[in-house]
């Protein structure tokens, strides 16, 4: 057995091992995931959000999915909405009688519910069956999703979820551009095939979670899924855009401190590995060390590194000096004349009264001082930053929230000389989809009422896009190498003189509109209609788009199609 088969041998002995030593530990808290769906985090936002519950209970909110047991439970309408928004919540009476057992089944209950001794088990299906239209286009569009969610726990300290969906999407058009554009992957989901003749996309989802609640200071998240980092809509750190990973997360909490560390292994699909084993890897190691100061504010410090598995002579796969869950990776790469991709960057909220927060992150990809000292625009300063607004209860109007957001990045930024470490995962990013070189303005109305959600999005892009020849600072899978190529071609704007929106000028205005009503809250099964109206400018050309849908869906997870 050589190096490497050793290393997957032990990688995944240890994996099994670690999987039966946590199913063997039991404590007396509650413990499972809550989805990042965000309407169903919208029934709980407003009271983690608010500055009483806040100084009480001193719950840090930017690290996303959350765990329930992290939520404190001294207040009795944080526990009505959390129960609300679970697939475990406590379930009515059977009735009797063959229609009264339908309904019950469908709208009342899970699908298969198991409580015994220590083992709680629910399966629930996972559907998305919708019929739109696109009328620019003239293209009847549609959604033909079927799957399984299974969530569980074991004792009181082990808990474990999975999913999966086989789907066949006939999009509108502008998705269908991307996802030739990114060659061949749905946004937030898998490869695709072409299904028939029709011209729909036929694409599988999937996610795996285990979760083990140690203590009130240590918690452990393995398995493959999203994570979300941030207090706003669009994050510049890590998001959920991209498809599901393989990681492993450790959240440490004290006093007024959490700390995490999160390890996941990521791939390039624009590459092929050069062992025959499909995409080449690419790993990711980050720390969050967020902190609560005072009555009102949060402050996160994010750091990152990314490396490639193997280059084009070796393979070095797992990097085991990234495993120190403390030192600064800056400091690792220095010591060992690393050329990995480092990141660093910083999560700000202030809950400004009862129900009005302000937000900000900031994102620092790479920075040259002395070349920023001789004159502006170097392009080597990749750096994002974001600011928002959201207010709960707005107007003191019971489930209406409103919200306003900002998001620049700088030419550059997220990308890399070795497109394989650039950050992203699958030729999706892992921030915002709207890509670097740009400036984006976002607004939400939303409001909850009982069972019935009715939201709308406004969003509007102002960017520069590269051309065939040209790099302008857009495309992140477009080498930093190129940089000077194009420059010696008379294609690139400069090593100094940069700005956001150089290049090809593109604006995009979305709106979008949806009513929905809750059918079943153990499952998030909803009824929906949706309206989205999109127009793209490019240097004068335009592109739009009249799209309307309605149907019937669980909505268990975002999916970001405004970009």
């Amino acid at each position: 057995m050589n190096f490497r088969n050793c290393r997957i041998y032990f990688s995944k002995s240890f994996i099994v091992l670690l999987f039966f030593l946590l199913a063997g530990f039991y404590s007396s808290a509650q413990q499972y995931l809550l989805p990042l769906d965000r309407q169903s985090a919208g029934y709980f936002d407003a009271t983690i959000n608010d500055v009483s519950f806040f100084h009480a209970n001193g719950f840090h909110t930017s690290f996303r999915p959350y765990l329930l047991n992290n939520f404190p439970s001294t207040s009795d309408s944080n526990e009505v909405l959390i129960i609300e928004t679970n697939s475990q919540s406590a379930e009515k009476t059977k009735p009797n009688g063959f229609f009264p057992c339908v309904k019950y089944h469908l709208f009342d209950s899970n699908l298969i519910n198991v409580n015994k001794d220590d083992l709680i088990l629910t399966v629930n299906p996972l559907i998305d069956f919708e019929y739109g239209n696109d009328f620019e286009h003239d293209r009847r569009t549609y959604s033909n999703s079927r799957g399984f969610r299974v969530t569980g726990t074991l004792g009181k300290k082990f808990s474990f979820e999975t999913d999966y969906s086989e789907n066949q999407v006939l999009f509108p058009q502008w998705i269908i551009d991307h996802v030739k554009e990114v060659q061949a992957f749905v946004p937030g989901s898998g490869k695709i095939k072409v299904y028939k003749t029709t011209g729909a996309y036929d694409f599988p989802s999937e996610s795996g979670l285990i979760a083990w609640h140690a203590n009130k200071h240590f918690d452990l998240v393995f398995g493959q899924g999203k994570n979300f980092i941030g207090d706003g809509y669009r994050s510049l750190l890590l998001s959920d855009n991209a498809s599901a990973y393989p990681f492993l997360r450790l959240t440490t909490s004290a006093w007024k401190f959490q700390y995490t560390n999160m390890w996941a292994q990521m791939f390039d699909a624009k590459e092929k590995s050069q062992l025959g084993e499909g995409f080449r890897k690419k790993y990711i190691a980050l720390h969050y060390l967020s902190t609560l100061i005072g009555r009102k504010i949060e402050i996160g410090l994010f750091e990152a590194v990314i490396w490639q598995a193997q280059d084009s002579v070796t393979y070095r796969g797992f990097d085991a000096q990234y495993l120190n869950p403390i030192i600064f990776y800056h400091s690792v790469q220095w010591n060992f004349g690393s050329p990995d991709n480092s990141m660093l960057g910083w999560n700000f909220r202030w809950n400004i009264c009862h129900h009005l927060t302000f937000y900000n992150q900031f994102f620092l990809d790479d920075f040259n001082l002395s070349r920023t000292k001789k004159e502006k625009g170097y392009f080597g300063n990749k750096y994002a930053y974001q600011l928002g607004l959201k207010s709960y209860d707005a107007f003191k109007v019971k489930g209406l929230s409103l919200q306003a957001e900002y998001n620049e990045i700088w030419p550059y930024t997220y990308g890399h000389k070795l497109t394989t470490i650039n950050y992203a995962h699958a030729n999706q990013a892992l921030a915002d989809p709207v890509g670097s070189n740009s400036r984006e303005m976002l607004g939400f109305i939303q409001y909850h009422f009982k069972n019935w959600f009715i939201g709308t999005e406004v969003m509007y892009v102002m960017r520069g896009i590269d051309s065939d020849t040209g790099n302008v600072g857009h495309d992140i899978f477009n080498s930093d190498y190129n940089i000077q190529d194009a420059y010696k071609q008379g294609t690139f704007v400069g090593t100094w003189g940069n700005y956001v929106g150089q290049g090809i000028p593109q604006t995009i205005l979305y709106v979008s509109a949806k009513v929905n009503y809750l059918l079943n809250r153990h499952n998030n099964l909803l009824a929906e209609v949706s309206y989205t109206y999109r127009q793209e400018n490019t240097d004068g050309k335009l592109s739009t788009t009249n799209f309307i849908t309605f149907g019937i869906k669980t909505s268990l997870f975002n999916h970001y199609y405004d970009f």
